[in-house]
């Protein structure tokens, strides 16, 4: 039985259900956006002074993709910051970053700075200005 909410056509073989993206023909959730083990390591640690915040990636090939972030406390002390991909638009993020496919590829490459990217213009941001800087600073370019 299908919950009474809305469910958005985005024409691009995805349905948006509440915050959940389903693959239209199979109506089963839709895959997560796969990025390296390494990048997803640098993202946790904007979980911690984030929690529970969320990162829209908007690109022109409407390959769009957002970041959810959280902090989950686990056997009394411990505490896990976890940070999921996920393909699609996601409602009110904190942090909406526009940019060209290149623009990322050559930041998570290492060819370009995150930081330099924003003097430069090549990302706009609307949002959490302290976590688009403090996302800034986790891709520096390779030296």
């Amino acid at each position: 039985m299908i919950e009474e909410m809305s469910i958005i056509d985005r024409g691009d073989g995805l349905l948006v259900k509440g915050e959940d993206f389903v693959d239209k023909n199979t109506l089963k959730p839709a895959a997560p956006m796969p990025l390296p083990d390494h990048i997803l390591e640098r993202l946790r640690r904007l979980a911690c002074p984030h929690p529970l915040a969320r990162v829209q990636f908007r690109l022109p090939d409407a390959s769009d993709f957002y970041l959810d972030f959280s902090r989950q406390s686990e056997c009394g002390e411990a505490v896990s910051d976890k940070v999921v991909s996920q393909i699609g638009l996601v409602e009110d993020p904190a942090l909406i970053l526009e940019m060209a496919n290149s623009t990322l590829s050559a930041i998570l490459d290492g060819r370009l700075s995150a930081r330099h990217a924003f003097l430069l213009g090549e990302i706009r941001y609307f949002g959490d200005r302290e976590m688009a800087a403090s996302l800034a600073d986790l891709f520096p370019a390779k030296r």
